[in-house]
């Protein structure tokens, strides 16, 4: 019987077509993948080049004047992306891998990132984790939503169920049959991933395949659950398609507008304002309260006096910039503080839908999520400060470029992995394939 219905499946130009589909889907994900890290690491390399021109052309024309040198001068630090990001690419695409920095303010920087289109940003990238989340379960649904239907349709049940002496075992059959020709085409996939991208075999990446594969589990113990119930093809591809559409676009839409709700976010426009307001006013404030402040932040760096008279002073202005990020530290931490909220509000709801589950989890596991671009986001603010305190005494003790070895001011790199957890990772996926087997258990015995 299971001979007879792997040649039934394989003969079927419908399901072969779909195979394929899914196929040529999965490379072009995977090119796409390529060539956005292809592009990443491009300009990661050319901007170390960049940042020694940039510091030779300024030393250069302004050699005895150190404060003016670090005006202009930009210090790049890199988010590390490592090469599981072309699979997943996440909030990569619209949060740079790399930001370049001048000891002035930081607020008005930090937020600074490359141009796209409008229109691309809102669709969001084709990468690999968009194929597996939207498209295989459409695939899988196809492939089951007729698998007892089609039969009763035909007239062929009752015919099977007398030579059959076990039709649940005739399902399971069809159904395991299916789940083995997409879990091939899935596992061909990664290995294309893994040998033209080059992508390490690491704990990481073993994860981050055993999560999709689960969810494609999920998918198929689905709609074993919606065909038991003995609808008609319409009904059963309708409610599944419902599913489809609920679990992918209306649930999480809901949920995100409940979310920017409860956690509303305006704190970085906000930062940057009060950041420009507090920087911009300081200009016709008198200079000494302005360093008080300063000093009480610095005590280090009091010996560096600013006197009321003095027209302009590298020492009064930087110390005018930094109390502009200062003025807006609070909103930037508000900022910060909700965003995490609302990144935990989302693995929250992860844990009822597997679709979302499988997006966070897998952008963790490449370090493309809102996780990796908090921690990147407080590691570049402590890049900037350690850049601040080690140039600030040769700017206020009146330096030039001579007395900085500028050899030593290379690209910085961030890179922190995420820590796994493996029963934060499968739990939700085993905790709803068991409850759907558990629900279905009662009309599976009437249909044996």
């Amino acid at each position: 019987m299971n001979h007879y219905l792997y040649k039934q499946f394989y003969r079927n130009k419908a399901y072969l077509i779909a195979l394929v589909f899914l196929l040529a889907a999965g490379l072009m994900a995977i090119y796409t993948g390529k060539k956005f890290l292809d592009r990443n690491e491009d300009i990661i390399a050319k901007s170390g080049n960049f940042q020694k021109e940039s510091i030779a052309r300024n030393v250069k024309f302004h050699k005895d004047d150190l404060g003016l040198i670090l005006y202009y001068v930009k210090f790049n630090l890199v988010n590390e992306t490592p090469k599981l990001a072309a699979l997943n690419i996440g909030m990569r695409d619209l949060n740079p891998s790399i930001q370049g920095v001048t000891i002035r303010n930081l607020e008005e920087q930090r937020y600074n990132s490359d141009f796209y289109n409008p229109a691309n940003a809102a669709v969001g990238n084709f990468d690999f984790s968009f194929v597996l989340i939207f498209l295989f379960p459409l695939v899988i649904i196809a492939f089951c939503y007729n698998l007892i239907s089609e039969e009763e349709e035909k007239g062929t049940w009752k015919l099977l169920s007398v030579q059959s002496g076990h039709l649940g075992r005739f399902l399971n059959a069809k159904i395991i049959i299916r789940g083995i020709a997409v879990s091939l085409i899935y596992l061909l996939l990664i290995i294309i991933a893994t040998l033209w991208i080059r992508i390490p075999l690491d704990k990481f990446y073993i994860f981050f395949i055993l999560s999709g594969w689960l969810y494609i589990l999920f998918w198929f113990v689905l709609c074993r659950w919606a065909i038991l119930f003995r609808k008609s093809s319409a009904q059963n591809a309708l409610i599944l398609l419902i599913v489809w559409v609920a679990m992918n676009f209306i649930i999480p839409m809901g949920c995100n507008l409940l979310i920017q709700k409860s956690y509303p976010v305006q704190e970085s426009l906000k930062a940057v304002m009060e950041q420009r307001e507090g920087y911009h006013n300081k200009w016709d404030e008198p200079k000494k309260p302005t360093m008080e402040k300063f000093y009480k932040v610095y005590p280090q760096y009091r010996k560096f006096t600013v006197e009321e008279n003095d027209t302009f002073t590298w020492t009064w202005y930087y110390a005018m910039q930094h109390m502009g990020d200062a003025e807006a530290s609070q909103s930037a931490l508000l900022y910060r503080e909700k965003m995490d909220k609302r990144n935990r509000a989302a693995v929250f709801l992860g844990y009822f839908l597997p679709n979302i589950h499988t997006q966070l989890t897998e952008s963790r596991l490449a370090q493309t999520g809102m996780d990796n671009h908090l921690q990147y986001s407080a590691a570049l603010q402590k890049f900037h400060e350690g850049k601040r305190l080690f140039f600030y005494p040769l700017i206020f003790s009146g330096q030039n470029a001579e007395s900085v070895n500028w050899a030593t001011q290379t690209v910085d790199h961030f890179t922190k992995p995420e820590k796994l957890n493996m029963l934060q990772l499968l739990l939700p996926y085993l905790i709803i394939i068991v409850l759907l087997l558990l629900f279905s258990q009662n009309k599976y015995r009437k249909l044996c």
